[in-house]
C-alpha cells in the first residue's frame, strides 16, 4: 500500500514539475485563469492518455527490437497486450490467454558466442531509450507552440516519461532490474542469455522434454541461487516434470524454489501459489492447501489466476473437498481460455493433466 502511494505521488510530482516548468518558460502569469478549465475535457483527455499507453508500449517494445537487432539479436516474438507476432511461423495471433502482468514483450535470441562477450545493455535499454526519446520530443515540441496546444503536448509527454522511469528504476524484473542484475556477474548474464535461448526453443514448439538438460544445471548450483534470473528455470523445470506426470519431482522443485529464493518477491509468485496448492492437494497436505486457498481468495490478482485455472480448482475440489460433482463440472469445462497460471504451460501438457485427472472417473 505504501509503495503504491509513493508511486502515485511520484507520478503526480513529475507531472506538476513538467507543467509548472512549461508554464513558467512560456511566461504564463495569469494563474487565476487555470480555474476556468472546462471539466468536460477531463474524460476526453483521460481516454486519450489511456489509449496512448498502447502506443507507447508498442514504441517501447520497438525500441528493444531496434537496439537488439543492431546488437545482433534475432526476433523470436513481438507482443503488445493480447496481440503477438511469432517469428517461427510469421503469424499474428490474438491471444485469449495472456498474463495480466505483461503489457508487452519483444523476445529476441542472443547471437552465438561466448556468454562473457555477448552484448546485452543495448537490447535491455532499447525500450527505455525509445520512451525517453518520445517523451523528450513531445515535451520540447510543446515550447514551439501556443500555450493551449503546447499544454496538450506536455500532457501526452507524461506517459512516455512515466514509462521511462518505471522501467529504468529497478523493480521486480523490469528492464532496469534485469540490467542491474546482468551487470553484477557473469553467472547472472549466463542465466539471462540461457533464458532467452530457452524461450526461443519454447516459442518454436520444442517439447519441454526435449529442452537441453544443461539449461537446468543452474537450479542445482548454489552460485545461481543469489539472482532472480534463476526463477524462470525453476518454473520451466516444473512444467517439464508435470508434462511427464512426475509429480514427486514437480513438488520437489517447488519446495526447493521456495527454500532457496524469496518467493513472494518473484514475478512467478502467482504461479508458485497456484501450482504449490495443486501439489499440496495431490500429496494430501490439506492444511497447507487450505491456507493457500484462503490467501488466494483474499488477493485480487491471485483470485484471477484461480478463476482462470480449472485444473487446479478441480484438483482442490477432488483431493481436498472430495466434491465429486464440482470436480466433474470443472473438468468438463476443459482448460480455461483466460490467462493460464503459467505462460510456459504447453497446451499438450495441460491437456495431459486434464486427462490424468479425468482418469479417476473412467472406471
Amino acid at each position: 500500500m505504501k509503495k503504491s502511494f509513493l508511486r502515485i505521488a511520484s507520478h503526480i510530482t513529475i507531472a506538476f514539475i513538467m507543467f509548472y516548468g512549461y508554464l513558467i518558460a512560456k511566461g504564463f502569469n495569469d494563474w487565476g485563469n487555470l480555474s476556468s478549465f472546462d471539466p468536460l475535457l477531463v474524460p476526453a483527455l483521460s481516454a486519450g492518455l489511456f489509449l496512448s499507453i498502447h502506443v507507447h508500449v508498442f514504441l517501447h517494445e520497438g525500441g528493444h527490437f531496434l537496439f537488439g537487432k543492431l546488437s545482433g539479436y534475432q526476433l523470436v516474438s513481438f507482443q503488445v497486450r493480447r496481440y503477438k507476432y511469432s517469428q517461427a511461423d510469421h503469424s499474428l495471433h490474438h491471444m485469449q490467454a495472456a498474463s495480466p502482468l505483461l503489457a508487452g514483450q519483444c523476445l529476441m535470441a542472443p547471437p552465438e558466442g561466448d556468454y562473457a562477450e555477448l552484448p546485452y545493455r543495448s537490447y535491455l535499454l532499447g525500450g527505455i531509450m525509445a520512451n525517453a526519446l518520445t517523451g523528450t520530443i513531445l515535451y520540447c515540441l510543446a515550447f514551439l507552440m501556443e500555450l493551449k496546444t503546447g499544454s496538450l503536448f506536455v500532457l501526452f509527454s507524461l506517459v512516455p516519461v512515466w514509462m521511462t522511469l518505471a522501467n529504468l528504476l529497478p523493480k521486480a524484473q523490469n528492464d532496469g532490474a534485469l540490467l542491474r542484475e546482468a551487470s553484477r556477474s557473469l553467472p547472472a548474464r549466463r542465466l539471462l542469455f540461457q533464458q532467452l535461448e530457452m524461450a526461443q526453443l519454447i516459442e518454436e514448439k520444442v517439447p519441454f522434454a526435449d529442452l537441453p538438460d544443461a539449461y537446468f544445471e543452474s537450479i542445482h548450483d548454489a552460485q545461481y541461487q543469489k539472482t532472480f534470473l534463476v526463477d524462470y528455470f525453476y518454473m520451466v523445470a516444473y512444467v517439464r516434470a508435470l508434462g511427464e506426470l512426475d509429480f514427486e519431482e514437480a513438488d520437489s522443485l517447488l519446495q526447493t524454489f521456495s527454500a532457496n529464493r524469496p518467493v513472494e518477491e518473484s514475478v512467478y509468485w502467482p504461479v508458485y501459489m497456484m501450482e504449490s496448492l495443486f501439489c499440496d492437494a495431490l500429496f494430501g497436505r490439506l492444511a497447507n492447501a487450505e491456507e493457500k486457498y484462503i490467501q488466494i481468495q483474499a488477493h485480487p490478482l491471485l483470485k484471477r489466476y484461480w478463476i482462470a485455472n480449472n485444473r487446479i480448482r478441480a484438483a482442490y475440489a477432488f483431493f481436498c473437498l472430495t466434491d465429486i460433482a464440482e470436480t466433474k463440472k470443472l473438468l468438463g469445462r476443459g482448460p480455461a481460455t483466460a490467462q493460464d497460471s503459467s505462460k510456459e504451460m504447453e497446451t499438450s501438457i495441460e491437456l495431459r493433466l486434464y486427462r490424468w485427472l479425468n482418469s479417476y472417473f473412467e472406471h
